[in-house]
């Protein structure tokens, strides 16, 4: 019924319905969303806002801000049995710093607030990292001491091995074993998740804006800091706006309104979208990408589900258009999608490959004709991904590595290339560059077709 009356309408505004409900979904929380509110730091007595730094006068006002909020504090395992609804509220610090000890603590422990601290295993007792005696003290006080992975990897880009040697207890924790996990760079899915649970952690912080029903302990939200949280975070807690709240918004409604009230005729559907998108995903994420037309992709988790949403803008010289948007259920290890798109109903799956990746398929009615595209994703080492998809229109192949690099920020280097045969037939080759969870991509393919792509993640 729905896709009838989006096939009677002009293409242009069957686009901006699908987006701007998107938009309503997604980008605009209600206020029961902002719970458990969690803040999360690095360093205490360096600068605030994206470096993730607080000072300790700044950390006492917070605090004292969430109370008169109506907020309890507690742990991360705390707040992941929480009843739903109930306003609790956790103090973490990523990394495993000294100054967490030296600084936060007296603070925290003078206004009755326990703390979680992450480790990464590998740093304990190194200089301006906590000491085992440290740890144990914080312990002690009742403060949460969990991991942040033995070496601070990139952990969703990791094989099955590489995720049991970064998530297994090790001897360093000592007697009292993490029961939460922070991921390094908010960067999980699936796999890690799945991992995780399997070493015996039952919740984990994965960072992002809040669900819209009830948080995944095993990926709690974590809202981005900025440098204006003093004035913020009463919005934070009450509608649950976080930093990518503007990306989000800006993902979705320039697709929207690119070329609203112009006539364009229908494009194919992204050769490599995923409609069924699950397996490879951690709590959501959002990129857009040039490369002679604009491509926007955003997926969004909520337990078992995800909306996955891929818009094209300008392709061809008739500037055609396309728009899908799909709902999938995860019943490991097959994931199913069906949903809507510019020319009518969409369906899709995935097939988990036993934690190196994913296959997947789609099929949807474009212009009268059915369209559809499979492909892949396998990891089959550490830092090491292949990519293939075809459709109608052609066959896609890729590799993409991660430079040895700076291994303890996750290899933010990656260099990839690959061969496209059919539409846009020729070899390209890509460079990407990541901070924290969010990348940028550049490419060049064949007579010099120059592309840039912008990612977030959480």
């Amino acid at each position: 019924m729905i896709s009838h009356l989006l096939a009677h309408l002009p293409h242009t505004w069957s686009r901006a319905a699908l987006c701007l409900g998107a938009v309503a979904a997604l980008a605009l929380p209600t206020p029961a969303q902002a719970r458990p509110m969690v803040l999360v730091f690095h360093q205490v007595g360096t600068a605030g806002g994206a470096s993730l730094g607080i000072s300790p006068e700044a950390l006492r006002h917070r605090v004292e801000t969430l109370r008169r909020l109506g907020y309890r504090f507690v742990t991360s395992s705390e707040a992941a049995r929480a009843p739903a609804g109930e306003r609790v509220a956790v103090i973490q610090f990523d990394d495993g710093f000294e100054s967490v000890y030296r600084l936060a603590f007296p603070v925290l422990r003078e206004l009755g607030v326990p703390g979680t601290t992450y480790v990464i295993w590998s740093r304990l007792n190194r200089p301006g990292s906590l000491s085992a005696a440290q740890v144990a003290e914080l312990r002690a006080a009742g403060w949460e001491v969990g991991t942040h992975s033995h070496s601070h990897a990139a952990l969703a880009d990791l094989s099955p091995g590489g995720l049991r040697r970064e998530l297994a207890p090790g001897e360093e924790a000592g007697p009292q074993t993490a029961q939460c996990v922070a991921y390094p760079l908010n960067r999980h899915d699936a796999r890690v998740r799945r991992e995780a649970a399997r070493q015996g952690l039952n919740c984990g912080v994965a960072g992002g804006p809040p669900p819209l029903t009830r948080a995944d302990p095993m990926a709690l939200p974590a809202p981005a800091i900025t440098p204006w949280d003093d004035t913020l975070l009463p919005l934070r807690t009450r509608w649950g706006v976080d930093a990518r709240t503007p990306l989000l918004a800006a993902g979705l409604l320039l697709p929207a309104l690119d070329g609203l009230g112009t006539a364009h005729p229908l494009a194919a559907p992204p050769r490599t979208w995923n409609a069924a998108h699950y397996e490879l995903l951690g709590n959501g994420l959002i990129t857009a990408a040039w490369r002679g037309e604009r491509d926007t992709r955003l997926a969004w988790r909520e337990g078992r589900w995800s909306v996955n949403l891929a818009a094209r803008r300008g392709v061809g010289p008739g500037q055609a258009a396309y728009t899908g948007l799909g709902a999938a259920l995860n019943l490991a290890p097959v994931t199913l999608a069906a949903g809507l798109d510019s020319g009518g109903p969409l369906v899709g799956g995935a097939l988990a490959l036993g934690g190196y990746g994913e296959v997947w398929a789609r099929a949807s009615r474009v212009g009268g004709e059915w369209f559809w595209a499979w492909g892949g994703t396998l990891i089959p080492v550490d830092y090491v991904q292949l990519s293939a998809a075809q459709d109608r229109a052609g066959t896609q192949l890729g590799l993409r590595a991660a430079l040895p690099w700076q291994s303890g920020e996750g290899r933010p280097l990656r260099v990839g290339g690959g061969y496209r045969w059919g539409e846009g037939a020729g070899p390209y080759a890509e460079l990407e560059y990541r901070v924290g969870s969010y990348s940028v991509a550049a490419e060049v393919s064949r007579g010099r077709r120059f592309g840039v792509r912008l990612t977030a993640v959480w």
